[in-house]
C-alpha cells in the first residue's frame, strides 16, 4: 500500500497515511485508447470520446456555449465587421444615433450587439483577413465573453469545435498575412537547419499513419518546419506534428497556430528552445519552487533519490508533454494551456504528480525514472478530468525576481 496527499492548514499538499498503489484501477478512469494512431483530426478526436466519460456532459455544454454566436450571426454589423462595407466612423456614428435615441432602433440585445461589433472592429485594426467562416465565429464568441471562453475550453473541447477555437484563442488579425506562408515555402533555409529538419522529421511521431515513410504528413511537417526556421531557428518538431494531427492535417492553420502561440506573451514558445535555454531554466525554477511548495514530502524524497529536473519537468515543457504521456491525455493538456498561459504546464505537473504522490514516494531513484520516462505513456491510466481540475486549484507562486524575470523578459532574437 502506498501513500496518500492531503493538505494541511497551510494549503500544502502533503503525503501522509495509507493508500493504493499506482496500478490500481481508479474509478471513471478510461481505458487505455488503442486507435488514435489511424486517424486524423476529429475521426482521430472522436476516438478519444468513445473513452471518455463526460464527453455527453461536455457536448451538451459546448453545444449550448456555441448558440451564442447566433447573437451576432444574425446581425448585420457582423458582414461589416468581416468585409468592411460600413467603415469604423459610420458603425460608432449609428451606434451613438442608437444610443441617443428616444425609441431604440434596435432591441437591447442587438444594441449590444452593434456595440461589440464595433469593439472587435476597432481590435482587429481591420478587415477579419482570416477566410475561414468557422474560425472567425469561434473568434466572435471568444470576443462575446473572454471568461466563459476560458473555463469552458479549460474544461476541455470536445471534436467538433476544438481546433477552430484552438486557432481563435491565439489569433491575431493585425499579424495575420495570409500571404505570407506561401513566401516561406519558396524560400529555403539554412544548410544546417534544412539536415536538422530533416534528421528529425523521422523521429516526430513515428509510430503514427500519417507520418509514416515519406508520405503527405510528412511532406506536410516538412513545409511547415522550414518556413518557422525561417522566421526562427529555434522551433519546436513534435508540436507541429500533434498540430497536424489535430487539424486533419490543415497545413497552413498549422503553421499560424504555432506561429501565433509561439509569438504570444501569453506563451512563447519559441524562448524555451533557445540554445542558452534561459527561459526554459527561469520555467524550471518557477516549477521546482511550487514543487516544494504544494507537495513538500514528495519533492523532498525526489531529492533524496537524486531525481534531476531534467528526467522530468525539463521535458514536459520542452515537448509539452508530447514525449511523456499518451496524446489522448495530452490533448486535453493542451485545451487547459491554450485557455491561460505557458504557467499552466506548472500547474498539471504538480497535479500530476499529486495524483501519483502516494506511490512515488515509495519508489527508488531507479523505480521513479522508469515510471517518468516510459510508464506514464505505455501504461498509466491518467484521470485527466481530476488532474486537470486539481490544476486549477493551483495558483503559480514566484519570488520576486522571478516574477520581474518574467515581466520584463524581452524575446531574443533569431540565433
Amino acid at each position: 500500500m502506498g501513500l496518500i496527499c492531503t493538505k494541511d492548514k497551510t494549503n500544502k499538499i502533503i503525503i501522509k497515511g495509507y493508500g493504493k498503489p499506482v496500478n490500481t484501477p481508479t474509478p471513471n478512469v478510461p481505458p487505455k485508447t488503442v486507435n488514435t494512431y489511424k486517424y486524423v483530426g476529429e475521426e482521430f478526436q472522436q476516438e478519444i470520446e468513445k473513452n471518455d466519460p463526460t464527453y455527453s456532459e461536455k457536448q451538451q455544454k459546448w453545444n449550448i456555449y456555441y448558440q451564442k454566436k447566433y447573437e451576432l450571426i444574425n446581425d448585420v454589423t457582423y458582414s461589416a465587421l468581416l468585409k468592411r462595407q460600413q467603415s469604423i466612423e459610420q458603425l460608432q456614428q449609428q451606434t451613438n444615433e442608437d444610443d441617443l435615441c428616444k425609441e431604440p432602433k434596435i432591441n437591447s440585445n442587438k444594441q449590444f450587439s452593434q456595440k461589440l461589433i464595433l469593439s472587435l472592429a476597432q481590435q482587429l485594426g481591420g478587415p477579419f483577413k482570416m477566410r475561414n467562416q468557422e474560425i472567425i465565429d469561434a473568434y466572435l464568441v471568444k470576443e462575446m465573453n473572454n471568461e466563459d471562453f476560458k473555463n469552458i475550453l479549460m474544461d476541455g473541447a470536445i471534436s467538433k469545435y476544438r481546433w477552430n477555437f484552438w486557432m481563435a484563442q491565439v489569433y491575431r488579425n493585425r499579424d495575420y498575412d495570409p500571404l505570407l506562408y506561401q513566401k516561406l515555402k519558396n524560400q529555403t533555409p539554412s544548410q544546417k537547419v534544412l539536415e536538422d529538419i530533416t534528421k528529425d522529421i523521422n523521429r516526430t511521431f513515428p509510430s503514427h499513419d500519417h507520418f509514416k515513410d515519406y508520405n503527405q504528413g510528412q511532406q506536410q511537417l516538412l513545409s511547415i518546419l522550414k518556413a518557422l526556421s525561417i522566421l526562427n531557428e529555434d522551433i519546436g518538431y513534435v508540436q507541429v506534428g500533434f498540430s497536424l494531427i489535430v487539424s486533419g492535417g490543415k497545413e497552413e492553420e498549422v503553421f499560424w497556430l504555432i506561429h501565433f502561440i509561439n509569438t504570444n506573451p501569453l506563451f512563447l514558445w519559441w524562448e524555451i528552445y533557445r540554445v542558452n535555454f534561459n527561459y526554459t531554466k527561469a520555467l524550471c525554477q518557477v516549477f521546482l519552487k511550487n514543487f516544494n511548495e504544494y507537495l513538500p514530502a514528495l519533492y523532498q524524497h525526489f531529492q533524496d533519490e537524486g531525481i534531476s529536473d531534467q528526467q522530468y519537468i525539463w521535458q514536459w515543457i520542452l515537448t509539452q508533454f508530447l514525449y511523456t504521456f499518451p496524446i489522448d491525455s495530452v490533448i486535453f493538456f493542451w485545451d487547459f494551456i491554450l485557455a491561460t498561459d505557458i504557467f499552466s504546464i506548472i500547474k498539471i505537473s504538480i497535479a500530476f504528480l499529486k495524483e501519483f504522490g502516494y506511490d512515488l514516494i515509495q519508489k527508488d531513484i531507479g523505480q521513479i525514472s522508469e515510471f517518468l520516462t516510459s510508464f506514464i505513456k505505455d501504461q498509466l491510466s491518467i484521470d485527466v478530468t481530476k488532474i486537470i481540475d486539481d490544476a486549477k486549484q493551483i495558483d503559480v507562486n514566484m519570488t520576486d525576481d522571478q516574477k520581474q524575470f518574467f515581466k520584463n523578459y524581452k524575446p531574443q532574437s533569431s540565433t
